[in-house]
Parts: structure tokens; sequence; C-alpha cells
């Protein structure tokens, strides 16, 4: 009856056949790993040993869950490499053992890492401190192992120490900086096009050292010529920030690499490349610090540009609701004031009809003082002829100047009504705030051009206060308040301004191209 009791639409050993898919996979994986370790040591040499990397990449970036597959792999390449020396008089304990150990005792390094810092997003900040560790852990290790198990043993001193830690570090810096930049990859492609074509580029300039130092003598002129090959990595990571740095690293690694003697005698070793190789793997860990700090900078800066951008946005839209609530109030008061005119011809006619006709004559001429003073007021309230007329034609009208109580000579140039009615607001204001900042007199020149460029438009504005004609006294708002007011309003609208001297000013405002004309 137990096999009645399985979920509906689960057939049986559905559960067994995914594991033994599983189960293949991950033998399809230990052997691919083994074959591409065993390549990986082939093109090796003790001063840039490419299993390392291979080892290091895979713990860093593989799911954990596939580690007991890589183990394996990693133990079957190393079983097919120590196992035949034993006939060479190698012990068969390391041989057998070893392999055995090494990989999981390097995974210790890396899996403190994985668990402290889980987030791969920022692995950048901290990772060539981690590999520099995995690179003298793996050197340790080999030691310790080879010590412990009559393996092969050489002099344990700081020169050996030295040149091993770097042949890995350099190692795993070529499959590790590869493998980050198709994890840290922003959509399909491992790098984007710009740094695409500046590496072809860079690879050119590599390419160029490379040959010129592989026909000059050796020396110091040749160890200068290999070294500068990391230069091409300083112009990519001031470019591309650390994506670029690592493709400069790996180039030139490689590069110093193709370099090297190609001996696999055991402890072969060239000292004046491996000075070459020390002050490369200097100059590589700085790059890329350098990257991740231009990086951090630019990722700094990026938020704050947004964060500035949202403000500025939230101000163009505090302002844009100001004026709606304007332009609502005025509507109102325009209706209230149709009303009062209805009444007012209804008791006009009424008067008439009884007479009086004296007292009809007055309240209509009452009315149309009324008229006159609640248009200028509504004016400087809210322009409504902006939304009909455009800026210019605000700018133009009689209850402009009314409201300002000057004479304007208005020179205008371009079509106003190209901008959005939001930037023709804020011109307008702009131009009252700055009415109020020169000083009083009887004109105002206005001269306003419209202008599109580089995906934005806007105006330019001046005002100038025509000095032989003096005011009548107008009252004044605080200055520093105006100046204040159309200081925040031009920097919400992307604009500045410039006071040429104390009778004219001048101010731009801006927006994207994009933006709808219409409110």
């Amino acid at each position: 009856m137990r096999h009645l009791l399985r979920p509906i639409g689960r057939p049986a050993g559905q559960g067994g056949m995914a594991r033994l898919t599983t189960f293949a996979k991950g033998l399809l994986l230990s052997a691919v790993y083994c074959a591409g370790y065993l390549v990986a040591w082939r093109l090796s040499l003790d001063q840039w040993f490419l299993p390392a990397g291979l080892r290091a990449a895979v713990l860093l970036f593989m799911p954990l869950r596939l580690w007991p597959y890589l183990l394996l792999g990693d133990a079957a390449a190393l079983l097919a490499l120590r196992v035949p020396l034993i006939d060479e008089g190698q012990s068969a304990t390391w041989a057998y053992l070893s392999p055995l150990l090494l990989m999981p005792l390097s995974a210790l390094v890396p899996l403190w890492f994985r668990r402290r810092v889980p987030d791969v997003m920022v692995w950048q900040q901290r990772l060539l401190p981690v590999v520099l560790g995995m690179a003298l852990w793996g050197v340790l290790i080999n030691k310790v192992l080879n010590w412990l198990l009559d393996g092969p043993v050489t002099d344990i001193n700081v020169e050996n120490a030295l040149k091993f830690w770097v042949g890995n570090y350099l190692g795993i810096l070529v499959f590790v900086l590869p493998a980050l930049l198709w994890v840290r990859r922003e959509g399909t492609a491992l790098m984007s096009r710009g740094l695409m074509h500046d590496s072809l580029r860079a690879a050119l300039m590599v390419g160029a050292l490379f040959a010129a130092a592989m026909n000059v003598p050796d020396g110091v002129a040749r160890q200068f010529l290999l070294v500068m090959m990391i230069v091409p990595g300083f112009w990519l990571t001031l470019g591309h920030e650390w994506r670029g740095a690592a493709v400069g690293i790996v180039m030139a690694d490689i590069a110093v690499a193709m370099a090297l003697a190609k001996s696999h005698q055991a402890g072969a070793f060239d000292l004046e490349m491996f000075y070459v190789q020390m002050l490369v793997s200097f100059a590589a860990t700085t790059l890329f610090v350098l990257g991740t700090r231009i990086a951090g900078v630019m990722e700094q800066a990026r938020r704050l540009g947004f964060a500035e951008q949202e403000a500025l946005q939230v101000a163009q839209a505090s302002y844009m609701s100001a004026e709606r609530t304007l332009r609502n109030r005025v509507i109102e008061y325009t209706d209230i004031h149709v009303h009062i005119n209805k009444l007012r011809r209804d008791i006009a006619t009424t008067l008439k009809q009884h007479g009086h006709y004296a007292a009809a004559m007055e309240m209509n001429r009452t009315g149309v003082i009324q008229a006159q003073l609640l248009d200028d007021y509504v004016a400087a309230l809210y322009p409504l002829d902006i939304e009909t007329h455009g800026l210019y034609g605000a700018l133009n009208s009689v209850a402009f100047a009314n409201a300002c109580d000057t004479e304007v000579e208005a020179r205008l140039h371009g079509d106003s009504r190209r901008l959005s009615i939001g930037l023709q607001l804020a011109a307008y204001r702009c131009v009252l705030n700055a009415m109020e900042i020169l000083p009083d007199a009887g004109r105002h020149t206005i001269t306003a051009r419209v202008w599109s460029a580089r995906g934005k438009r806007g105006v330019v504005v001046t005002l100038e206060a025509d000095a032989a004609m003096p005011g009548a006294g107008r009252k004044h708002h605080n200055a520093d308040e105006m100046d204040w007011e159309l200081a925040s309003r031009l920097k919400a609208h992307d604009g500045t301004c410039r006071r040429r001297h104390e009778r004219k000013i001048s101010f731009l405002i801006s927006e994207p191209l994009e933006r709808t004309v219409t409110s």
C-alpha cells in the first residue's frame, strides 16, 4: 500500500533519476576539471604555476555543492602526476595521500572568505589580499605535506618560499580575474564594447613591448621593457576602473610568462625574470587596488549625482505644485470676478430703469477700476498668458509691466513655446526675482533668447535697469532673500546666474530636450 501514498503526479523513481543525473553531471565536472588541471600543469613553470590558479578560481566561484566533485577531479589529476614518480624513488605514501589532502587544505582560505564576505558584488575590494593569502597558504601546505609524507623536499628558506609564492600568485591571477569579470559581467558579454575596444588597443601595446623586449639582449633594458607591459593596464584602469585593471593585469601576466625560459625541469629558476615577476606582481596589486578605489569613488559620485538629481526633481515638482495652486486660485478669483461683474451690471441696469443714471455710471466706472486692479493682481499671482502666448507673451503684456511698476522694453528671440510650461514659469519667476534685486528704474530692458544644444533646451535672459530713468520708489523685498530665491530656482532648473554690474543681471535655465512641452 505504500506506493499508493506517493504524491499524485510524481512518478516512482523520479527522485532517484534526478540524483543519478546530478551525480553523472558531477562526474563529468570532475573529468573536465582533471583534464584542465593536467593541461594547466603542462603549460606551467615553477615561476608561473597555473594549476594553483585553476584551483583557486573554482574554490572561490563554484557553488559549494560542487566542491566534492572538484576535490575528486583535483585528486585524480594529482594522482596521475605523482603516482608515476614512485618508480623514480619518491615515497608511495606521499604520492597516494598528498593528492587527497592538498585541495581540502587549500579550500580553508577561500571557504573562510566566502563565509565572511558572501556578497560577490563587493569581492573586488578584498579579492587580491585573499589571493595573496591563498598563494602563500598553497606554498606552506605543499611544503608541510612534502615534509610529513616524505615527499620531494627542497631547502625551506625565504628565497624558495618567495619564488613559489610569486609563481602561485601570478598563476592565480590568470584564472581568478577573468572569473571575477564573468561573475560581475554587465549583461551577457564578458566586457562592455568600450572595454573590448580599449583592451584590443592595450593588447597591441603589450605585444609591441613584448616584441621589443625579445629583441633586446638579456639585461636591464629587457627587464625594463617587460615591466613596462603593465603600463597599458594603468591606462585601462583609468578608463574602466577595476575591470580595466583586471584585463591589463592578465595581459601583462601572460606576456611575462611567455618571456620565461620554457624548462619543465624541477627547480628551474630564472633570477632576472624573477625580479621582473616581483615588480609585475607589485604593480598588478597596486593597479587593482587603484581600480577598486576609482570604482568606489565613481560609485559614490554616481550615488551623490543620483541623490542630487532626485533632490532637483523634487524641487522642480515642488515649484510646479505651488504654480498649480496659484493657478487654481487665479481661476477661482476670475470666476468670482465674473459673478461680481454680472451682479454689478444687473444693479446698474436696475438703477438706470429707476432713473439713477449718475449712480449707474459711477458703478460702471468703479467696476472698470476694480477689474483693472484684479487683472494686475492676478497677473502678478499667476501669468495665465503663458499658457496661451508663452513666456514672451507674458513678458510683453501690460499686466507684467504694471506688476513690476516699470516700462518694459523687450527684445525677444526664438519661440518660447518650444519650452515646457514648467520652464517658462520658472523663467518668469526668475525675471520677477531679478526685477526685485535690480535698483529702481522707470524702464527695464529684457533680452531673451531661446536655445537648444547638446540634448538640452532653455532660455537666456538679461535684465538691465535704465539709469537714465529713475524709478518711482517701489518697495523692495529683502535683497538677500531675493538672491537666495533666485539662486534656488536657478539651481533647481539646471541654471546659472551672472551679475555683470549693479544694474544688469543675466541668467540661464534649461531642461532636457525629451521633456514634454505641456505641463
